[in-house]
């Protein structure tokens, strides 16, 4: 549907709806790409810049960016992101993995195909249970996923793509996407390219940043431009229903630091109590108290920032040294929002298999190194930037020896 497709710039209307009632919650500012960063303190000179204002819908409860980013600036050839390096994701990929095989009585040599599969670390799990796995990729991580012996296309998911593995590979049981769902601006396309590769008897599965526990745990860090869309299963429930497709099953789980796991049918299933369950809160808080939410939402915004910003400027007159730990995309959110930079972080330290390794913070002096610098370094705090992973994170590093101190600025600032 072209209703669901949309290009770069401003938007006026809900994607999912297309209601013009669209209600402002947060303006984050004018932000960097999350994942395009800079490869010399030179290009930090040029840093490309987008507005990242937060709206809502009145009519299905859904929370977007009103404004969209060139998809091929955004997902460019030299994305840096790779799931398969965090023992805690790829532990996330391998039990989604395990569900879907036994809750949909997936059977050997049956068809999965992954949208935004990355490095391959899910379809590398389906593998390994004898299933047929098809990744679909736009950028150079698909190359990866190719030389481990995950087939992949490099390409954005649409029905062209639909069209040739239906020639190639014939249509599909199962088909998947983690994290991606919200991201796309040609939705319509991705949708009716599921619609044309699901089998009759097929289902779609997909897990995404649940706007119920983005606003429980003050995750405004989840706003950046790939995430144009945060779901609510009330406007979930609409979209598929324009589609004819069958949304039966939702569950909460602890990915990205609280996800939404969707499962959708063609054939008619009856939904799940859990589903009825969600469903219910989601009508008590975003629709019959939800000035109260949104007001809520947006004051912990603005204390966490000031708490953060706080403890930093007392540390740095006491002249403690503090580095940032992890760079995931929210990393960069969190940054900007709150001003952070060299005046008040050392440097950020990443895992050593990172593509993002000896890149700089976009705007900023920041460079990313090594995190085996720790235990030499010995910094006095470290801020958790990637704080949904607060406990492996801190389990790991004591465990190594580390004595330093952890900020974790989100859902409220503490030192542990």
């Amino acid at each position: 549907m072209q209703q669901h497709n949309f290009q770069p710039g401003r938007i006026n209307n809900c994607q999912i709806c297309g209601s013009k009632k669209l209600i402002d919650v947060i303006n984050l500012g004018e932000q960097p790409l999350a994942n395009t960063l800079s490869k010399s303190l030179k290009d930090n000179s040029i840093v490309e810049k987008f507005p990242i204002n937060v709206v809502r819908c009145e009519e299905c409860t859904l929370l977007q960016l009103d404004y969209i980013v060139d998809q091929n600036k955004v997902y460019h050839p030299d994305y840096p992101y790779l799931p398969g390096i965090t023992k805690t994701v790829d532990e996330e990929q391998k039990e989604l993995s395990d569900y879907l095989f036994e809750e949909l009585n997936l059977k050997k040599n049956c068809s999965v195909l992954d949208i935004g599969s990355n490095d391959g670390s899910l379809l590398k799990h389906f593998k390994e249970k004898g299933l047929n796995v098809i990744g679909v990729e736009p950028t150079n991580i698909a190359k990866i996923a190719n030389a481990n012996d995950i087939y992949t296309i490099q390409s954005f998911f649409n029905e062209k793509v639909a069209d040739k593995v239906i020639k190639e590979k014939g249509k599909v049981k199962l088909i998947t996407s983690t994290n991606v769902f919200a991201h796309m601006s040609t939705l319509g396309d991705v949708m009716d390219g599921i619609v044309k590769l699901l089998d009759d008897d097929g289902y779609f599965c997909f897990e995404n940043h649940y706007i119920m526990e983005i606003l429980e745990k003050v995750q405004y860090d989840t706003f950046y431009h790939e995430h144009l869309r945060t779901y609510s299963l009330i406007s979930l429930k609409k979209l598929f229903d324009l589609y004819n497709l069958n949304l039966f099953h939702a569950q909460k789980v602890s990915r990205y630091g609280g996800s939404i796991r969707c499962i959708v049918s063609k054939k008619k299933i009856n939904q799940t109590k859990n589903f009825n369950k969600l469903l219910e809160i989601e009508k008590k808080y975003l629709i019959d108290n939800c000035k109260k939410t949104y007001d809520n939402f947006v004051t912990e915004i603005k204390k966490s920032k000031d708490d953060l910003i706080k403890i930093l400027k007392e540390l740095k007159s006491k002249n403690m040294k503090v580095i940032g730990k992890s760079c995931p995309a929210r990393a960069i959110v969190l940054l900007a929002y709150c001003d952070l930079d060299e005046n008040y972080l050392k440097y950020i330290a990443e895992q050593p298999t990172s593509l993002k390794l000896n890149y700089y913070i976009p705007d900023t002096n920041l460079k990313i190194v090594s995190d085996d610098n720790l235990l030499n370094d010995e910094p006095d705090y470290i801020l958790l930037l990637a704080w949904h992973l607060t406990q492996p994170i801190i389990k790991k590093w004591k465990m190594r020896g580390l004595k330093s101190k952890f900020i974790v600025p989100l859902p409220e600032v503490k030192i542990i």
